[in-house]
């Protein structure tokens, strides 16, 4: 009896995962295919058109879980509705209104949906046969639909994934890294791999004449980052599915491109026609990625050099800048090509001995200061310092790790020589 209830618990647990439940986030996977609803931002100039949704939408056909954030999908409600994702809605890109009906079939045991529109009084069921999002008038399994919850609580949908930029390559403690803006605020989980988010505040020269910007981390594991932030992520795993983060709360439907945060800038699209790389858009022309950013010499992006050095780098042989991603603003700094991630070296300045003031010269004023402080300092019952400050190196003109009367003894002679 106890193995048929634990058997039925799972089997609720199973369809839950797989059910709309009100308002909030979800993947739409289709039934057929197994492939995911992800919201790209290319309009179809022949709006209220049904195939305007074949330009709008792309079926992501990896595994869970995907790691676009287009594919996070915000469903406001049952009935007449629209997904919204990443600063849209479908309804905001096509001109129609969605109706979502639970189908009559139950595929693969769980709870099945229908997607439909009307156009000229035609209704319209949109499927995917493989080839991409489009709109007929019958059911067929590829018309129905599962929404699964993507929230802390549900089953194998419930994160979204973070792909490394470079799975070989690591920083210094051993990291990878990868950028990222969501229209969704979201949680970094305990032990989720994402070990913290981080920001660009300045760009420094170092003392070997490159540029670098250290970034600085604002959220950790635990913490809830806001929505429309394009930030960077410090990652455990070289693998996207290691690498975990929860979307929470509403979605932000922040549209205005692009979007800065200190020093990092980003939108959510890039070039999108259709579901091929079409790159004569003379025949596609009535598909318009009015959304998409073109590229920009103000603009630097996460990568790796010849040398295997993380930074930002320009973006070559593109057209736009990529979508859902963090891009390292340069500003002011014109003819900047490389940014890289990390402090700046600093040069140590060369330390003369005895020159315990740092005027870079011998004088009796080092004498005198070198003095006081041996004074001052054996001076001392407790604590064993000094109210004289001085250059420590600098004062150790024996070389023997101690400054005391010795090394008074060889400065006053090198002063007397000079």
């Amino acid at each position: 009896m106890r193995k048929i209830t634990l058997f039925a618990c799972l089997l609720v647990a199973i369809f839950a995962s797989a059910q709309f439940s009100g308002s909030g986030f979800y993947r739409v996977r289709n039934a057929y295919t197994n492939r995911c609803i992800c919201i790209k931002g290319t309009t179809y100039e022949k709006s209220t058109y049904p195939d305007a949704f074949w330009s709008c939408i792309q079926m992501q056909a990896d595994s869970i879980p995907v790691t676009d954030p287009g594919s996070i999908i915000y469903i406001p409600d049952m009935g007449e509705t629209s997904l919204c994702a990443q600063g849209v809605s479908t309804y905001t890109l096509t001109g129609l209104y969605l109706t979502i009906d639970t189908a009559k079939v139950r595929e693969g045991g769980k709870p099945s949906y229908l997607a439909k529109t009307k156009y000229d009084n035609i209704r319209c069921i949109f499927r995917d046969y493989g080839v991409g999002l489009s709109a007929g008038t019958l059911e067929f399994t590829e018309s129905r639909w599962w929404i699964e919850p993507v929230n802390e609580g549900s089953i194998d949908t419930s994160f979204m994934a973070v792909k490394p930029l470079n799975e070989t390559v690591v920083d210094a403690e051993g990291y990878y890294w990868s950028t990222i803006l969501c229209d969704f605020p979201f949680v970094l989980p305990l032990d989720g791999g994402v070990e913290g988010v981080y920001t660009v505040k300045e760009i420094k020269m170092g003392s070997d004449s490159l540029y670098y910007a250290a970034p600085v981390k604002v959220y950790g594991q635990g913490d809830t980052v806001p929505a429309a932030t394009p930030v960077l992520l410090r990652c455990t795993s070289p693998y996207a599915s290691g690498n975990k983060i929860i979307p929470v709360g509403d979605i932000a439907n922040h549209t205005d491109m692009p979007i800065a945060n200190d020093m990092l800038a980003g939108n959510y699209f890039s070039s999108f026609i259709n579901h091929a790389s079409f790159t004569d858009r003379t025949v596609f022309k009535e598909y318009i990625a009015e959304l998409a950013t073109p590229v920009s010499s103000d603009y630097l992006v996460l990568g790796v050099d010849d040398e295997g050095r993380l930074g930002f780098y320009p973006l070559s042989e593109e057209s736009y800048m990529p979508a859902n991603t963090a891009w390292l603003a340069v500003g002011d700094l014109e003819g900047v090509t490389a940014v890289y991630l990390g402090e700046a070296p600093v040069e140590e300045p060369e330390v003369i001995l005895g020159d315990v003031d740092g005027d870079n010269t011998l004088t009796v004023n080092d004498v005198t200061r070198l003095i006081a402080y041996v004074i001052s300092y054996t001076g001392k019952d407790e604590g064993n310092s000094s109210d004289v400050v001085i250059n420590l190196e600098a004062a150790d003109i024996n070389g023997d790790g101690l400054v005391n009367i010795t090394d008074v003894i060889r400065l006053v002679a090198i002063v007397i020589e000079q």
